[in-house]
């Protein structure tokens, strides 16, 4: 595919948040010498986002190509093949509805895919901007696309970054579904919290060969509304974040923790059991000591439902053997015939740090 930038905004109801992160965009400073467009995909929205779109991009008489798409089949997966269908570059910038690059954003983007063909992904930095002043517990915990996502900007071992203003080889993309693969999660549903294709994708490209990378001069404001810092939305969110949980583990112990085989997958799926059973038992110990009403009890609370709902993921073991056995042998039929052999001890089990992502 030919060389640049097209940036897409999946959005379902975002009437009230694309008006300013249309104006970010429009406000790009890129070189001329840089290929770029803009495509919206109103995903099955039932306010007026489309009316929304059309009147704020005309407001800033930007000459860049811009499309308006309409996909009236829910879910971010289906928005997003929507618009990479219709993308004339192959680097797709994938910036959501609240999120506000930087002016150098696309410049940047578009030289680092350059100078780095084996990237797949490429991630930046988001800092989060309130509606309102957050509570003290939202301040705390890490839930959202923000900060950094690697000690130092490269390639990042752990194989994912926050889809929020990502960059995606599309020519990587294509050539993992020519040779079969299927994602198996769908990602978010119209107003549902589930989410994981973003990682998914990641993953899948790791194993492919591609680097999944990171550069901290990537920077966008998350511009974060009221209704996500209440203490309900919080709760919502990690009760239904836990759906990815059963595909996304699957994909860490092939490829993280280097297990090419159902004996050392066994292994590695207990070790995670108990490091959650370790942190339940020390978020127990750590709340008989804590105000009930203070923030910090709040703060315990909030990463005790975390865990615990990690911790109820195991119980989909089969599932998640299944998904393993099944990425194990798209692995072994389709990508190993073009890689080296996987040496397991190069992959000790170590103890993860995990966030609430």
């Amino acid at each position: 595919m030919k060389a640049g930038v097209s940036i897409v905004i999946c959005t379902y109801n975002g009437a009230k948040l694309l008006p300013e992160t249309l104006r970010h965009i429009a406000l790009q400073q890129v070189r001329p010498d840089v290929p770029w467009e803009v495509i919206i995909v109103d995903n099955a929205s039932t306010d007026d986002t489309a009316r929304v779109v059309k009147e704020e991009w005309q407001k800033h008489s930007n000459p860049v190509r811009f499309s308006l798409l309409h996909q009236a089949k829910p879910g971010l997966t289906f928005a997003r093949e929507l618009g990479y269908a219709h993308a004339q570059y192959d680097y797709i910038l994938l910036c959501d509805d609240d999120n506000w690059l930087s002016p150098n954003y696309v410049n940047l983007a578009y030289d680092l895919m350059e100078e780095h063909p084996n990237i797949g992904v490429l991630g930046g930095y988001g800092d989060l901007v309130y509606e309102e002043e957050p509570p003290y517990f939202a301040t705390q915990l890490r839930l959202f696309a923000n900060g950094h996502q690697a000690p130092e900007s490269g390639k990042v071992a752990k194989n994912t970054v926050y889809g929020a203003g990502s960059v995606l080889r599309k020519s990587a993309y294509d050539q993992l579904f020519r040779i079969g693969y299927t994602p198996i999660l769908t990602d978010r549903l119209a107003s549902a919290l589930s989410s994981g294709g973003d990682y998914e994708i990641c993953y899948a490209l790791a194993l492919l060969g591609y680097d999944i990378w990171y550069d901290e001069r990537l920077t966008f404001m998350h511009f974060m509304v009221k209704e996500r810092q209440t203490w309900e939305y919080y709760l919502r969110y990690l009760k239904e974040s836990s759906s990815c949980f059963e595909v996304l583990d699957a994909y860490n112990i092939l490829i993280n923790q280097g297990s090419r085989s159902e004996l050392t997958f066994n292994y590695r799926f207990i070790k995670g059991f108990l490091y959650y059973m370790q942190e339940i038992a020390r978020l127990t110990i750590q709340k008989v000591g804590l105000d009930p009403t203070s923030e910090e009890a709040k703060i315990n609370k909030l990463l005790f439902l975390g865990y615990k709902t990690r911790l109820f993921g195991y119980r989909k073991y089969f599932k998640v053997r299944k998904n393993f056995l099944q990425l194990l042998q798209f692995n072994n039929e389709k990508l190993a015939p073009n890689t080296k052999p996987v040496d397991e001890s190069l992959f000790p089990v170590r103890k993860l740090k995990h966030n609430l992502l």
